[in-house]
């Protein structure tokens, strides 16, 4: 295993175009490294120039103590998986895995030990006979990974190998490739822009937005201790309630100074005592029905007006209006049955506050 360092890597298309900017990232030796960011935000061109496939402008590539900024993809020792799957119609299954290692010049025996391992690993043995035509988009995404294991890299990348699946089949193949890292452990850098991907496979997340590192840790870091607006809004589904304030007198107050409810101490004096424009983030979750949470020293009970229930199964969503905001909670099936006034109670120890101005969290 080894590990992956990117140091002040910087990527430009021309003097005014920068799409990667400063990014300085570390993956760990087996660790399940996930770049997360909206279309565009530069996570599929850092993936590419660790592949080798583009040249950084400045900066430095390092896997394990090997400096890779002049280094040719093929030499890289690096294997990648791709979001078409990019296999060989006119050969079979067997043959498409074996291809990485007949450019090796593998002796033959060597070569069909490899390609069983990897297969009865993928639990596609069955399959080794048939051509790409033949299989599901499931079965092809697993053919894809197998050509990428049997070569036995220092390093796997994966560039949104899911996309193309249905929403059921990406569910099982997340599975999959969570059950297959930690069999193998090897260090895996992965690319998407499905926040539920990026949490459920991810062993520390980076967040991108227009080429720059929003946010770099783990999963529960970046959902529960967002560093700014973006990740906040960016992670969550449904997403984060935000509520406009301003800190006055040592206080904070929601919608032209009305005081509607405190927040912890600590998060006050981060706000500090000057008229400061501030957004205060709730996540849905973070609501309850009164009578099913008892009431503590970090919770308060809100009326609100509830004017949407969207049922999804064991959970619904609760639209409301508050403070002049329409708003989410979270709510066990049921719990509100009709639109209409209600009483909820709010988690305070879990909210989030913000400077509206420059997005940052304070606390």
């Amino acid at each position: 295993m080894s590990s992956l360092s990117l140091v002040n890597v910087y990527k430009y298309y021309s003097p005014h175009l920068c799409v990667l900017n400063d990014i300085n990232i570390e993956a760990r030796c087996g660790e399940f490294l996930v770049l997360l960011g909206p279309s565009g935000c530069g996570k599929s061109t850092l993936l590419h120039a660790v592949a080798g496939l583009h040249k950084i402008s400045a900066g430095e590539i390092r896997l394990a103590d090997r400096v890779l900024n002049d280094v040719p993809c093929q030499d890289r020792d690096i294997a990648m998986v791709f979001q078409s799957y990019a296999l060989y119609p006119s050969m079979t299954v067997r043959e498409n895995i074996s291809f990485p290692l007949q450019m090796r010049k593998m002796p033959a025996v060597d070569r069909r030990k490899a390609v069983d391992d990897v297969a009865s690993l993928l639990q596609i043995g069955h399959l080794l006979d048939r051509k790409p035509g033949q299989l599901s988009g499931g079965q092809r995404q697993r053919v894809a990974i197998g050509r990428a294991l049997v070569r036995d890299p220092s390093l796997f990348l994966f560039d949104e190998p899911l996309s193309n699946l249905d929403a059921l089949l990406r569910v099982e193949m997340r599975t999959e490739l969570k059950k297959l890292h930690h069999r193998m452990g090897r260090t895996t850098v992965y690319v998407t822009h499905d926040q539920i991907e990026a949490m459920t496979l991810a062993t520390r997340i980076a967040i991108l937005d227009r080429g720059i590192i929003q946010q770099f840790g783990t999963p529960h870091e970046v959902y529960n201790k967002p560093a700014n607006l973006f990740v906040a809004t960016f992670i969550g589904s449904p997403r984060i309630n935000l509520i406009t304030a301003t800190s006055q007198n040592g206080a904070i107050h929601l919608n032209q100074g009305e005081l509607r409810f405190g927040v912890p101490e600590e998060l006050v004096k981060a706000a500090g005592q000057n008229q400061t424009k501030l957004t205060v983030g709730i996540r849905p979750e973070h609501f309850s029905i009164p009578n099913e949470r008892p009431a503590g020293l970090d919770s308060i009970d809100i009326d609100v007006d509830v004017t949407l229930i969207e049922p999804t199964g064991s959970d619904d969503v609760v639209l409301f209006r508050y403070a002049g905001t329409e708003m989410s909670a979270l709510l066990r099936a049921g719990s509100i049955s009709n639109p209409g006034p209600a009483r909820l109670r709010v988690d305070m120890s879990r909210v989030n506050v913000f400077n509206q101005e420059t997005g940052t969290r304070l606390s």
